[in-house]
């Protein structure tokens, strides 16, 4: 035998030596792996061992040129996925996934467009039913792909420090990463480690059967930090949108992947929708003609639902009894409210527990496990074969943030208002020096009209607590001042970072943190009911000394707001109230003028809000400029509804037929379209 050559035994026929010329080249008997830490080092192991499957056969596809390639010489047995003729001709290598591969893939595309410019590419998905058809194909196609949020899940308001949560779905079909480029890199090591790890007879089973995915985001869900408990696996926090990659536990990841013999498989939880409320085109909502249901996702991995309707509630009768075990195992359900508020969702398991009437009333923003803003409603739909669980399914229900409704106690419609405006008060983040600002203020300038106002809400003793803040760091300003002026750099950014820290501590610590204490006490002047009757002369004068450039166009546009939808009335140039006792829309109209008011010119130093209309996806919702007030006769039945639009009224009868010279006259049919000129839905005779 020679070197650089294969010995053939003369009894080996040209075919066979042909095959394993192929075998080698691609990658069936290559190491499965080069890595040499801890977890590089267990897999060779196994595999050498042979009970690690290792990744023969699975190729690796980047999408977006390159940018965030993973390196995949680590996996000598994984191919470059290397696009056809056609697909490169037709650019149809770069961007999204958009074909199901006929072998197991994992790949990743970090390309993503600003949040109100499109956004991430899951986001595109999840935008149409179509996108969510193709997801759940991938899914049950042992194709799994990893995309970066970027900035549709971040704390933060309409863009000011973020967007909050622009996910319409919450989905198993893709990993989406916490941050922008390359921070999908991590979720792609541990899944190919968790891939290699897996027996040999379980991976082929996996292939199979088309559930490599449901059963590694099975395996990653476990394994996530934050799960210490099985109770903590059936929570918000273990199954957000988007990932944090610091919560990744490699090597619990691939200790399961490892142990998975066969019978360890999770079924895969399949939904189907078997009834639900709907509502009407035109009458229960009004969006284009094409958009005829609440309908967004409606595949197995996921029920997905708009909250369009004006109902204030939604039942849905979902079963997840088609939900395959590979062993035919008898079968447990867990229905889990995964985020939402409690008190507005119920969820009634039927029978066997296969099958639960889901019932959702309309809710404002609510707080995600992760801490982030959010407009939906997840539920989790898990399915157990008493060995283990599957990955979750889920049932979904976005509420368009661009709308505010209001029911009253007995569910019945009083408003929605289809253009809510931004509900951030604009505090500063809690290392921001202006808090020391704001402390000196409260002490020392009293007579200012937001500072007294501040004052009252903080009451004498929270007024003194942020003046004793302000008093406690001030030595350690002033000496980050003098060292910003100096020469040493680094001195400086040193003591600015411990000043930053020290005041975070101290704004957050206790049981009745000083940061929520202040948003507490702005939300209080915020609720004021008088701040609009300012007299002109000292709303004129507050404006004049506003630090903030644009005050007065913006105070001329919240006060406009007001009376274009018939909360105030204007009198030669003198505004009065159009109603007698406020009701809780009216308090939400003249809250959201108040904000302005407070950010521009009460407290212009502190707060920092954008004054921008409460930001929704187009792809869910066109945008309206109106607020309808619906009309009840005396015995409680309701005869359609009032519509302010820019400064106009209009009466609808219950059918959503337009009544031009008011109620009781002859009603027309309208059809609603899109302004091209202000990209808002308008409506017009059919």
């Amino acid at each position: 035998m020679q070197h650089g050559t294969i010995w053939q035994s003369p009894g080996v026929r040209p075919g066979l030596y042909a095959a394993l010329c192929l075998f080698l080249q691609t990658g069936i008997f290559a190491q499965v792996t080069t890595r040499t830490d801890e977890v590089g080092k267990l897999i060779l192991k196994w595999h050498g061992e042979g009970t690690a499957a290792g990744l023969n056969g699975f190729q690796y596809e980047n999408r977006d040129g390159g940018h965030s390639l993973y390196d995949i010489k680590v996996w000598p047995q994984v191919q470059l996925y290397q696009p056809t003729a056609v697909e490169k001709e037709r650019k149809a290598e770069i961007g999204p996934a958009n074909q199901v591969r006929p072998f197991p893939v994992l790949g990743n595309c970090s390309m993503s467009a600003a949040a109100d410019k499109g956004g991430s590419l899951p986001r595109l998905y999840m935008g149409n039913r179509q996108g969510f058809e193709f997801l759940n194909a991938q899914y049950l196609g042992n194709n799994l792909y990893f995309y970066p949020e970027h900035q549709d899940y971040d704390p933060g308001w309409n863009g000011r420090n973020g967007w909050g949560d622009l996910f319409p779905a919450n989905t198993p079909f893709v990993v989406i990463s916490q941050g922008s480029s390359f921070t999908d890199q991590p979720f792609l090591k541990a899944f190919f480690s968790a891939a290699a790890a897996l027996p040999p007879e379980t991976q082929q089973v996996l292939l199979r059967n088309r559930i490599l995915a449901p059963t590694l985001q099975a395996v990653f869900r476990r394994s996530n930090r934050v799960v210490k408990s099985e109770a903590d696996y059936f929570t918000g926090a273990a199954h957000p949108p988007v990932f944090d990659g610091n919560q990744i536990d490699e090597a619990k990841m691939v200790a399961e992947a490892h142990d998975m013999l066969p019978p360890l498989i999770p079924p895969v939880a399949i939904l189907e929708v078997l009834e639900e409320t709907g509502a009407t085109p035109n009458k229960d909502f009004f969006e284009l003609d094409t958009v005829t249901d609440e309908k967004l996702g409606n595949v197995p991995g996921v029920i997905a639902r708009v909250f369009r309707g004006a109902a204030q509630e939604r039942q849905i009768v979902v079963t997840a009894r088609k939900s395959p075990d590979l062993m035919s195992r008898p079968l447990t359900y867990k229905w889990v409210l995964l985020q939402g508020d409690p008190e507005r969702v119920k969820i009634e398991p039927q029978g066997s527990g296969d099958t639960a009437r889901i019932t959702v009333k309309w809710q404002p923003q609510t707080k995600a496990a992760t801490g982030i803003t959010s407009h939906r409603v997840d539920v989790g739909v898990f399915v157990g074969n008493g060995v283990t669980w599957s990955a979750p399914a889920f049932v979904c229900f976005a509420m368009p943030a661009s709308e505010m409704r209001f029911y009253d106690a007995e569910g019945r419609l009083q408003e929605i208002c289809y253009d809510a405006g931004n509900p951030d008060l604009g505090l500063p983040a809690e290392t921001d020096l202006r808090w020391l600002a704001l402390g000196r203020k409260l002490g020392s300038d009293g007579t200012a009209k937001g500072s007294r106002l501040l004052t009252e809400a903080l009451g004498k003793e929270g007024a003194n607590a942020f003046q004793s803040l302000a008093s406690d760091l001030a030595p350690s300003q002033e000496a980050w001042r003098k060292l910003s002026v100096g020469a040493d750099k680094a001195a400086a950014e040193d003591a600015q970072k411990k000043l930053q820290e020290s005041l975070k501590s101290k704004l957050t610590e206790g049981e009745n943190p000083l940061a929520g204490r202040m948003e507490l006490a702005v939300s209080q002047v915020a609720d004021r009911l008088d701040l609009w009757t300012l007299p002109t002369p000292e709303l004129q004068a507050l404006i004049g000394a506003s630090s903030k450039a644009g005050a007065k166009e913006a105070i001329k546009a919240a006060q406009q707001r007001l009376v274009d939808y018939g909360i105030l009335r204007e009198n030669d140039g003198r505004l009065t109230a159009s109603w007698q006792e406020p009701n809780p829309a009216i308090r939400y109209h003249l809250r959201q003028y108040n904000l302005t008011l407070l950010s521009e010119v009460l407290l212009p130093e502190f707060l920092e809000r954008t004054g921008a209309k409460a930001y929704v996806d187009p792809l869910l919702t066109v945008r309206k400029a109106w607020r309808d007030v619906y009309v009840y006769d005396k015995q409680g039945l309701c005869q359609g509804w009032t519509r302010y639009s820019h400064g106009r009224t209009y009466e609808f009868d219950l059918e959503g037929w337009l009544l031009p010279r008011g109620r009781g006259e002859k009603s027309v049919a309208v059809k609603y379209v899109k302004d091209t000129a202000t990209g808002t839905l308008i409506f017009v005779p059919r």
